[in-house]
């Protein structure tokens, strides 16, 4: 009877030190306000994310759109337009399949009249993707916000031919306009 009521008896908690009792995990209070939101305007998306460092806990928001070729789940490209901070200037950013070519650039037109496309430079490259960016000035985005043709994103691919992605403005006025409400 003895080995069978050893078994059948729970071990008492073993005590990895016998002069400090565990610690609890401490537990972070949890912000009334979501970590990320998102909202969709036709072909546009506005994404934000609340992010924190020591000093302060802020919000960083873009417009973005994923480039998908027809049939497929994964992406090919993406644009998105932002700023890193506020007060600081809009931006667009897009990331790029890794098969392109250096040097060359990302170039974005808007409408089949967009005489000069904004130049995006590249900036690196990561097993997902690489990332070109450039500076949004304010006659550009008010450009591109009145536009009603779609425009497309050309760039080199790794066999040094452009290629060009479709790029749709439905909604982009939309999205920047709630962009710039966002309090950031």
């Amino acid at each position: 009877m003895g080995a069978a009521s050893a078994v059948a008896q729970p071990a008492a908690p073993k005590s990895t030190s016998p002069t400090a009792p565990a610690a609890a995990p401490a537990v972070q209070p949890v912000s009334t306000e979501p970590s990320s939101t998102t909202a969709s305007f036709a072909d546009w998306v506005l994404r934000c994310q609340r992010v924190s460092d020591a000093a302060k806990a802020s919000r960083i928001c873009e417009v973005a759109q994923i480039l998908q070729s027809q049939g497929q789940q994964a992406p090919i490209a993406q644009i998105a337009i932002g700023r890193a901070a506020a007060g600081e200037p809009l931006r667009v950013t897009a990331v790029m399949p890794v098969s392109v070519t250096f040097p060359s650039a990302v170039q974005i037109t808007i409408g089949e009249k967009d005489a000069k496309p904004l130049e995006l430079g590249w900036r690196r490259c990561i097993p997902s993707g690489c990332f070109a960016d450039a500076p949004l000035g304010d006659d550009i985005v008010k450009q591109w916000r009145k536009a009603a043709e779609a425009g497309r994103i050309v760039f080199r691919d790794a066999a040094g031919r452009d290629l060009a992605l479709p790029l749709s403005v439905r909604g982009l006025d939309q999205a920047i306009e709630a962009l710039a409400k966002e309090r950031l």
